[in-house]
This record gives C-alpha cells, sequence and structure tokens, in this order.
C-alpha cells in the first residue's frame, strides 16, 4: 500500500502541473513516472462483509488487526430533511442532547469519566437526512464500549438542564451570525436559490425557544429503531465475538413501523439578479451560481470534470489561475458543482477580494464561465483533470473505516450497489466534446443569482451589468 500511495502521489502531482504555466520544474515534475496502479474497489462479499440482525440491524465488519482499536459508525436515518419549517431545531437539539444528557441509567457525567478512564470517544453529530453514532475504543475494551453505546442510543434521558443549555448555545449562534461575513454570504446565497426547503433554511430562535423535552422524544421515537439505522464496524475483532456482542446490548430492542416523510422536491424556479447585503467592511464576499443536478443524473461525472478545470481544480483551474495567480484579486477563488444530493445541488463560484476590485473579479469569473461553454477544453486540460481524478480515487479508500464508510453509504443512500466499481471507468470514458456539451446544458449565464456581501460605495462600478440589483437588508437577529 506504501509503494501504490507514493505512485499515486507522483501521478497526482505531475497531473497537477499539467495546467499549470510551463517551466523547467513544470517540465521535469510531468515526465515522472511511477508504477502503474494496481487496485480495485473493494467489495461487500470480499473484504466488507455484510449481515443483518433479526431485529433488522444492518452490520458491515471489516477485521483489521494492525492495530489494537475498535471504530464503529452508526447511521440512522432521521434529520432536518424529515420535519416541517416549524419543526427545523428539534433534530439537531435532540441529537445533542442525547449525547450530552447522558442516558436514563448514567449521567452524562460518568459516561464522560469512564471513556476518559479508557481513552475511548463516543459522539452523535446530526446531519440533513441522518445522524451519526461514533464510538472509538481499544479492542480490550469492547465489550465496555458497546454498552456504552447502547445505552446512549436506546435510553436517552433528555434532561431538561441539558436541553436548556444547548437551546442557548444555538441563541449565542444566532446572535453573532452577522459577524461573519463569510458565513452571510452562503446562508442568503442558499436561502435565495432554495427558500424554506430544508436545504435553504435560515435557523430562527423563533424555531428553537418553543421547543420542549417532549418534542425530543417524540423526534426520537418517529426515528430510532434497529431497522431504521447501520452498523460499520472496523478494527482487531473477531467477527464472531462483534456479533455476539450486538446481540448482546441491541438484540433485545425491538423492530417498529416506521415510515419516512417524503422530503420536500426543491423549486427549480430561476432567481436571477444581483442581491446586495450591506455590511460596512473593506472586502467584497462573492457568491453566485444557481441550482444544478441530484447524484442520480448520468451527466455527473462529466460535470465534476468540467468543474475541476473550470474552478474546483485548486490552483491548476482556470477562475483560480485568473483570479487569484494572474491578477492578484484574491487568495481564494474558485467554483464547485454539488452533485451528491437526492435532489438538486447548486453551482457556484465564489471569492473575496477588496472592495475596488468586486467588479473586476466577478467579471473574469463570468467569463470563465462562458468560455467554457463556447471553447473546446484542450487535450492536456482535460488528460490532467481526469488523471487528478483518477489518481486521488484511491484515497477513499485508504483505511479501514472509509472503506467500510463508502459501501455502508450506498446502501444507506440507495444507490446502485455497483457505483463504486463503475466511477473510474465513467471518468475515463470523458471526452472533450462531453465537458462542452454539460458546460452548455448545465452552466446557465442568465440564471446566475449573485450574491455579494459588503459596501456597495466602495465598489468601482455599479454591478447592474449582471442583473437587476436587490438590496437584502442585514436585519439583527430576534432572540428574545
Amino acid at each position: 500500500m506504501k509503494k501504490l500511495l507514493v505512485s499515486i502521489i507522483i501521478l497526482t502531482l505531475a497531473a497537477s502541473v499539467a495546467a499549470a504555466p510551463v517551466s523547467k520544474g513544470s517540465q521535469m515534475t510531468a515526465k515522472l513516472k511511477g508504477p502503474d496502479i494496481n487496485w480495485s474497489v473493494p467489495e461487500v462479499g470480499k473484504e466488507v462483509q455484510r449481515e443483518t440482525l433479526d431485529n433488522g440491524i444492518i452490520v458491515y465488519t471489516m477485521p483489521d488487526h494492525r492495530l489494537p482499536i475498535i471504530a464503529v459508525t452508526v447511521m440512522i436515518h432521521c434529520g432536518g430533511a424529515y420535519v416541517p419549517l416549524d419543526r427545523m431545531a428539534v433534530p439537531d437539539l435532540a441529537v445533542n442532547v442525547m449525547r450530552s444528557g447522558g442516558s436514563t441509567t448514567m449521567p452524562v457525567d460518568s459516561l464522560n469519566t469512564i471513556l476518559e478512564s479508557i481513552g475511548g470517544m463516543l459522539e452523535i453529530r446530526p446531519g440533513d437526512d441522518n445522524a451519526r453514532a461514533t464510538l472509538d475504543v481499544m479492542s480490550r475494551d469492547m465489550d465496555l464500549g458497546f454498552r456504552l453505546l447502547a445505552d446512549v442510543l436506546r435510553n436517552p434521558a433528555f434532561p431538561e438542564d441539558k436541553l436548556e443549555l444547548a437551546k442557548e448555545e444555538r441563541r449565542t449562534d444566532i446572535r453573532r451570525r452577522n459577524d461573519n461575513p463569510g458565513g452571510i454570504t452562503g446562508r442568503e446565497f442558499n436561502h435565495l436559490l432554495y427558500g424554506d426547503h430544508p436545504s435553504g433554511r435560515i435557523l430562527e430562535w423563533s424555531h428553537i425557544k418553543p421547543v420542549t423535552r417532549a418534542d425530543l422524544v417524540a423526534y426520537y421515537d418517529a426515528f430510532f429503531a434497529p431497522n431504521n439505522l447501520m452498523f460499520g464496524i472496523t478494527g482487531d475483532f473477531d467477527p464472531v465475538e462483534i456479533k455476539a456482542l450486538l446481540n448482546k446490548y441491541f438484540g433485545d430492542w425491538q423492530k417498529k413501523d416506521i415510515v419516512l416523510p417524503e422530503v420536500p422536491k426543491v423549486d427549480n424556479t430561476p432567481k436571477p439578479g444581483v442581491y446586495e447585503v450591506i455590511k460596512d467592511i473593506n472586502q467584497a464576499n462573492i457568491r453566485f451560481g444557481h441550482l444544478g443536478i441530484d447524484r442520480d443524473n448520468p451527466d455527473r461525472y462529466a460535470v465534476e470534470i468540467m468543474n475541476y478545470i473550470l474552478g474546483g481544480g485548486s490552483f491548476t483551474s482556470r477562475i483560480t489561475s485568473k483570479v487569484r495567480s494572474d491578477e492578484g484579486l484574491a487568495y481564494h477563488a474558485g467554483s464547485s458543482f454539488r452533485a451528491d444530493g437526492r435532489d438538486l445541488g447548486t453551482f457556484n463560484a465564489d471569492c473575496q477580494t477588496k472592495l475596488s476590485t468586486a467588479h473586476k473579479a466577478i467579471r473574469l469569473m463570468v467569463d470563465e464561465v462562458n468560455r467554457i461553454r463556447t471553447e473546446m477544453v484542450g487535450d492536456e486540460e482535460l488528460n490532467a483533470a481526469k488523471d487528478s481524478y483518477i489518481n486521488r480515487y484511491i484515497f477513499n479508500f485508504a483505511t479501514a473505516p472509509q472503506i467500510v464508510g463508502q459501501l455502508m453509504s450506498l446502501e444507506f443512500d440507495n444507490r446502485p450497489p455497483d457505483l463504486l466499481q463503475k466511477y473510474l471507468d465513467n471518468v475515463r470514458k470523458i471526452t472533450k466534446e462531453d465537458i462542452l456539451r454539460v458546460a452548455q446544458t448545465y452552466l446557465k449565464p442568465e440564471n446566475l443569482s449573485f450574491v455579494i456581501v459588503g459596501n456597495p460605495t466602495g465598489f468601482e462600478k455599479p454591478l447592474d451589468e449582471f442583473g437587476k440589483v436587490t438590496t437584502i437588508e442585514l436585519t439583527e437577529p430576534v432572540t428574545d
């Protein structure tokens, strides 16, 4: 594996400089060659085993005896995607207080003391359409670790004082949310494109204040059940012993009839124009874009490579090279094209620059969007992008937890089981014609929404050439 990773690093370095300005150093680096990569994507039934317990718990396991540790990830179908707008605060609070509040059989201070004494870690974190519990312990302590994990997942106490503390922490975050210009830009951009869809909601104190312990209990009862979760377990263990521990601590957990609520569809109505958020700062935080594609779109691979060339390829990408390297207008400038969601993701380009160069930076980025839609990319530029994607793909499978996580997520998200095996072939077959076609199909300059946080009086030119200018009032959040 070490030799393989060195080979990949050499190939990736060579690919990363292929599109950069030619110098003697870059010419030398481009000539570096490593051995051919002989590697295949791990598979369920080979490197990783899958089993379903009697109560519906799905378990992925991969022993790894190099270190005396056990790593467990539990994925639960739940999250803000499944609750209405007025209940949007509940999922985050419920998952937070599950961990911070301890269990009905063990106060959280005792739980933390035990974990500290064995050098273990147990966390639960919320996601948009999931929650993840993680456990890391020494293999000698795995019986105790599974007991603690089961206690937290099965017997949450949801104490009132911990709920109130979590609510106060979020109220403080809301009070301070206008302090960070980058945070404002992302928040307003997402809300502009998605509205009150779960992907665009803005959390307010009015959502948090009325949440009660009963709300947390009801949320837990609606989503937490053995047939609504998956385990991924890696480390120094015997599979027979792991199955015995799972049955010991989770085997009597009863199934529930759980029907996940339907997630609302994204409204794909374009909202073109310039949206200025007035804030008296000496920088302009810029983000523009529009809604894009979902993960089931067959063009997603070509779109990802197209965006890599446009602005997602670090220093070698066009937007970065033009705005950062050539013009020196921003430390960071780039683009992303999210294509991994169940519904439409976003295309966006962003940078932070001086007020006096905001117009110029936007103009340069928009020009690059237009150029990739009208000019065929070069062979060298395309091959460098594809090589970079291919060569770094193995790093998604560098550790046993990563391998199990990748395979488990396919089933959790109801994705094709052979998706990972076909990934590299889907990237390799992309042509210059594909790049031009997807750029013309999925990049829509006429639909661009521009969100700029800063003081417009400092702009060198008005931004109305990019669309009708609308002011978004940056009001103080209500936290009473």
